[in-house]
């Protein structure tokens, strides 16, 4: 499972949005884009049940959400805040997405919420630094396994590096 790209939506705008691997040969826009989504998601789930709607899956790629409701300063009611992740498309999907693609939407959802619970969400530069939280929140699932396999390979590399410089400054001693 390789997460191409993770963000917050409110107001069929991005609030936050981090890209890992390109999912599109062009360059689409990304406030269209998130107003696409929403579109979509809000037709799916008023055809048929809300909150029935957990992801749609195409040929290559599958878009993820989970949805919360969250009050802005600039506004009087609660509204929609979405929380998406687009994926390679897998086998056993169904597995993943339970067990762990939504619960880590949901931690998304719940670490934004607590930082920036009731404040003006139409001023999308203060969230820029939430992007961190989202590469914590998403880790090793944001890799390739090319990029994984580099990474424990350069990780062995660094530790018998360390071991041949110890055993030689211990023969030194």
């Amino acid at each position: 499972m390789v997460v191409r790209e993770a963000g917050l939506i409110f107001r069929g705008f991005n609030l936050v949005k981090r890209s890992y691997h390109k999912s599109t040969k062009g360059k689409i826009d990304a406030d269209l884009r998130s107003g696409l989504l929403t579109a979509i998601k809000s037709f799916a789930e008023s055809a048929f049940t809300k909150g029935s709607v957990e992801y749609f899956e195409g040929k290559k790629f599958l878009i993820a959400f989970t949805d919360s409701e969250i009050k802005s300063e600039d506004g009087i009611e609660l509204e929609t805040l979405i929380s998406y992740v687009i994926l390679d498309k897998e086998k056993k999907m169904e597995k993943y997405m339970q067990k762990i693609i939504l619960p880590l939407l949901k931690k998304v959802i719940s670490e934004f919420m607590r930082f920036h619970k009731g404040k003006n969400l139409s001023e999308v530069t203060q969230f820029r630094g939430f992007k961190d939280t989202l590469d914590e929140i998403f880790g090793t699932d944001t890799q390739t396994v090319d990029q994984k396999l580099k990474g424990i390979f350069t990780e062995e590399k660094k530790e018998t590096t360390k071991k041949k410089k110890s055993m030689k400054k211990k023969k030194e001693s």
